[in-house]
């Protein structure tokens, strides 16, 4: 006789599976465009790795935002089954903008909110020219994966939303594992 609990949970790797390599979830002509269906929240259990999420470039901040100006940004961030995180997120809203400054960190754990992936960030924010790094924890939003005119995330600290991007280059890609 199968048990049941073994047959349930076959029955999910294989939903699963089928999802991650149907024409759905596979990249078009561009990598970084993902369906957001296709990403699959975290849960409880091993900390294997989920997906990658890679990506640089620059980007346009624009309202409701209270940054106003050019970025240019990079990331690479590894997101665990388990809601943990490892990688490195790095944003530099240049000289000339309204509020210039390197905020940096590791990415430490990930969730989502809808088809919103949300990566929680530990690490320096130095006021650009001349500041002293200070510590902050800061969330950065992923609304839309893909490059420019498409890819879109945005960034709080200090329980304000600071930037709204939209990409003008590069691009930000979703990798599952």
């Amino acid at each position: 006789m199968i048990d049941r609990k073994l047959l349930i949970a076959t029955a999910i790797l294989a939903s699963a599976v089928i999802t991650a390599c149907s024409d759905t979830t596979a990249p078009k002509n561009d990598p970084g465009v993902l369906p957001a269906a296709a990403i699959v929240a975290p849960h409880s259990g091993a900390a294997t790795v989920g997906a990658r999420i890679n990506g640089g470039g620059t980007a346009e901040m624009q309202p409701p935002g209270l940054g106003a100006g050019r970025t240019a940004f990079g990331m690479e961030v590894t997101l665990l089954a388990d809601g943990s995180a490892t990688g490195h997120v790095d944003c530099v809203d240049q000289h000339g903008d309204n509020l210039p400054g390197n905020i940096f960190g590791e990415v430490t754990s990930w969730s989502m909110e809808g088809t919103t992936v949300v990566l929680n960030v530990t690490g320096k924010l130095i006021p650009i020219p001349g500041g002293h790094p200070r510590d902050v924890s800061f969330t950065v939003k992923i609304q839309r994966f893909g490059g420019a005119g498409v890819g879109h995330w945005t960034l709080e600290a200090f329980g304000k939303l600071f930037c709204v991007e939209l990409l003008t280059s590069g691009q930000i890609v979703y990798r599952p594992e």
